[in-house]
């Protein structure tokens, strides 16, 4: 039997799990008040064999769940498969409203749902590598693309090469080719914002950090959006999918003075 104790520090090691978690869901929904966990509190416990040669139990993730990072993980993908089975609506209103904050970037944001589950029910499609990253790029396209010569493009055009997610942040000057943090930062008519904002924006964005993100540079051939970039600024395409939310990002820049 557990004591009183034991289940104590289960119970309070289980909630900060749960709060990390949670944090995660909601840059997903907003409103998600709680997570889904299949264990229970008497499941964080683990027998340890130790000197002088008895069994000690221990705080730990429940046997089978892996690493405390795995447990997180698993927690943060079936709360959000809950909650789309349930028809929340997908929304990323505390990304957006944060970024109506910067009016002066030239960046366009368009995020996309990747679900194995509801694919056909709910329109959005799962993850299948490459392909798919395509595939967000071609829907992004379709969402962002709102008017003029842009709307006519050809994606059988476009090409990619994979990026880590190192290269995703990297210094402006670290490329001689227009980077994420430069096209945030300084675009050809300038703007007043600092790398702390890009790293709010993107704590946002990204709320696991960067192990978990896979993300692709794309040629900017494809679109008649990129001919003002291409002119001398430079121009921007990425497609990001952050594997611990099922969640694409695609981000475009393009501009001139």
């Amino acid at each position: 039997m557990y004591s009183e104790q034991d289940l104590k520090n289960a119970s309070e090691y289980r909630d900060e799990i749960h709060n990390e978690a949670l944090a995660r869901v909601r840059a997903v929904y907003p409103c998600a008040d709680r997570v889904v966990d299949k264990y229970p509190a008497d499941a964080y416990f683990q027998e340890v064999w130790d000197y002088p040669g008895k069994w000690y139990t221990v705080v730990g993730t429940p046997p089978g769940a892996g690493s405390r990072k795995d447990l997180v993980g698993t927690i943060v993908r079936e709360t959000l498969d809950h909650f789309r089975n349930m028809g929340a609506a997908f929304t990323d209103d505390v990304f957006y409203r944060l970024i109506a904050e910067y009016p002066d970037i030239v960046c366009d944001y368009c995020l996309l749902n990747a679900d194995n589950q509801n694919a056909k029910k709910n329109g959005v499609f799962p993850f299948r590598g490459g392909d798919s990253h395509r595939l967000a790029l071609a829907c992004a396209a379709s969402e962002l693309f709102s008017g003029g010569q842009e709307r006519s493009y050809d994606l059988k055009k476009a090409k990619c090469r994979k990026h880590s997610g190192k290269a995703l942040f990297a210094p402006v000057d670290s490329d001689r080719w227009l980077n994420y943090r430069k096209a945030f930062l300084c675009p050809p008519h300038g703007n007043s914002y600092t790398d702390a904002d890009f790293e709010r924006v993107n704590a946002v964005l990204f709320p696991g950090g960067t192990d978990e993100l896979e993300i692709y540079r794309w040629s900017t051939d494809w679109s008649a959006y990129f001919d003002e970039g291409n002119e001398w600024w430079g121009s921007l395409c990425l497609t990001v999918y952050d594997k611990s939310l099922d969640r694409f990002v695609v981000i475009m820049a393009s501009a001139t003075d």
